[in-house]
């Protein structure tokens, strides 16, 4: 069930979609190895909640940093993610009628002990955010290891793992969720369609 039209569908109907092996294992791999290049050189920074004057870094909240994505100035490597990107976004309008315009996303990192308490990514102020995206890049990840996204329906608690190659996506301003605990670093590309 990995087409974007089926994508698009499952999402509409439920307001999640989760798609292992979205990616293969040589994509996957490709964009980790870019991950790892610019948090290896100082490029990651500490992320935080709210937007401008309200963002605030909270390590009561959210353990983890974060690396922005800019189309314009793209790798190789991110110019295959951003194309793949733009498919999903192409799908979800055809299907779904959302209007998505942009997308905004980065390259995030947990490490041992990370976490984010339970939220929506949509804002109060600014509902722009309407779909959340992340895609996992985390090779033999095991249960023990933690880090599962939850996400809140009202039936029930969803834990995903996060393993490598597997697509989430769900309603930003419909759906809270977590990232639990992490045991060991964990790793992915994260973002938002946005009106």
């Amino acid at each position: 069930m990995n087409t974007l039209a089926n994508i698009a569908i499952t999402l509409g109907k439920t307001g999640i979609c989760i798609v292992p092996d979205f990616l293969n294992t040589h994509n996957t791999q490709a964009i980790l190895v870019d991950l790892k290049a610019l948090k290896k050189s100082g490029q990651f920074t500490r992320a935080g909640t709210g937007q401008g004057h309200q963002h605030t870094i909270n390590n009561h909240i959210r353990r983890d940093e974060v690396f922005w994505l800019d189309e314009m100035f793209a790798n190789m490597i991110q110019q295959e993610l951003w194309l793949k990107i733009n498919a999903l976004k192409q799908a979800l309008n055809r299907e779904l009628f959302l209007g998505l315009k942009s997308f905004e996303g980065h390259y995030a990192s947990y490490p041992r002990g990370g976490f984010y308490t339970r939220h929506r990514d949509s804002f109060h102020h600014d509902e722009a955010r309407r779909v959340s995206v992340i895609i996992y890049l985390n090779p033999l990840w095991k249960s023990k290891d933690g880090g599962q996204l939850r996400i809140y329906t009202p039936e029930q608690a969803t834990d995903i793992p996060p393993i490598a190659g597997t697509l989430v996506c769900f309603l930003s301003h419909e759906l809270e969720h977590e990232v639990l605990l992490s045991h060991k670093n964990r790793l992915s590309f994260t973002g938002w369609f946005k009106n």
